[in-house]
């Protein structure tokens, strides 16, 4: 009896390897960072079906995407997983290693279009921003200290619109406070952008500048972290910034936002102040109009309360009453 020799696989480990080469010049830090897990996620599940990476076809396509769809995962994430495999598998076709690419066939889900939720009402921005502002009169000098910096990266971040991560990967030189600006030297998709500021923002930045960055900047490591502008590990940054507003915005009884609430807040504010809508794209540097005019969006919810409230069709002393239909 002729022994057939087992089927042979492709690890997609060193395939893996070569597309993540390839993209790193392409994305920011973070972005790599993401890539980097989502690629493995969406690579490891072929690998437990003991499929070849480069015999994937449609109807491979077609369960990967239906795996996710039955799991408990939102649309976006199940959107982000797509995104991936098809990036990978084009690499595939361009380094000639397929010819097409079975991703590109799918149906790709639809994101709900919806205003975010990661927003304060201009009031409740006062009052965020306010209470941060009061870091001195906390009893613990080390509360105090985490406090101010979250202090000044709030101030910074509604005054910009500058994401976390951008704002995190600043350096001294990137500010020009006279001239109110801020160098993004590495934004998303790794586009380099100006930013602008609040006369307020320059005021507490130059005062961070002057003192209170040396004062934030002991006990850390100034060889790794001490270059940026708040001389901290980046991703340290962020999670103290989301941990100090959560504790806050709870302390207020206010909605809890983290660091995006601030761009979120900014772009629905200057709209609602009468903002022209251009100017706002370039102030949260979107790349295309139609990315900044998600905040032209309103809930379904508020149509009906604005209708219930100002349509002349209601049954209240505004509508009409008993001096129409007189005393039955």
């Amino acid at each position: 009896m002729e022994i057939m020799p087992p089927k042979i696989i492709h690890t997609p480990s060193a395939l893996e390897a070569e597309f993540l080469e390839y993209e790193k010049p392409r994305c920011t830090a973070q972005g790599y960072a993401s890539l980097k897990g989502l690629v493995r996620r969406v690579l490891g599940w072929f690998e437990h079906q003991e499929l070849d990476v480069l015999e994937v076809g449609i109807q491979d396509a077609v369960r990967y995407q239906a795996h996710w769809g039955e799991h408990a995962v939102s649309t976006g994430t199940v959107l982000n997983y797509l995104k991936v495999a098809r990036r990978f598998w084009d690499f595939l076709v361009m380094r000639e290693r397929i010819k097409t690419n079975p991703f590109k066939e799918l149906r790709y889900p639809r994101l709900p279009e919806h205003l975010s939720r990661n927003v304060l009402t201009e009031a409740q921005m006062g009052r965020l921003l306010w209470e941060l502002g009061r870091f001195d009169t906390l009893p613990i000098w080390y509360q105090r200290e985490r406090r101010y910096r979250v202090h000044v990266m709030a101030e910074l971040l509604y005054a910009s619109g500058l994401r976390i991560a951008e704002a995190c990967a600043l350096v001294p030189e990137d500010l020009d406070l006279p001239h109110r600006l801020v160098r993004v030297r590495e934004g998303k998709g790794r586009k380099s952008r100006t930013a602008f500021l609040s006369s307020y923002a320059c005021d507490v930045l130059e005062r961070y500048l002057a003192t209170g960055r040396k004062l934030l900047a002991h006990g850390h490591n100034r060889e790794m972290h001490g270059q940026f502008l708040f001389a901290a590990n980046k991703a340290r940054v962020a999670e103290v910034v989301n941990q100090e507003l959560e504790a806050v915005c709870r302390e207020l009884e206010m909605p809890v936002i983290t660091s995006h609430g601030f761009r979120h807040s900014l772009g629905t504010h200057l709209l609602r102040s009468g903002c022209d809508m251009r100017h706002i794209q370039v102030i949260l540097g979107h790349e295309a109009l139609g990315t900044t005019q998600i905040y032209t969006r309103v809930d379904k919810d508020d149509l009906k309360r604005s209708l219930d409230e100002f349509h002349p069709r209601q049954w209240s002393p505004r509508g009409v009453s008993k001096e129409v239909f007189g005393e039955l």
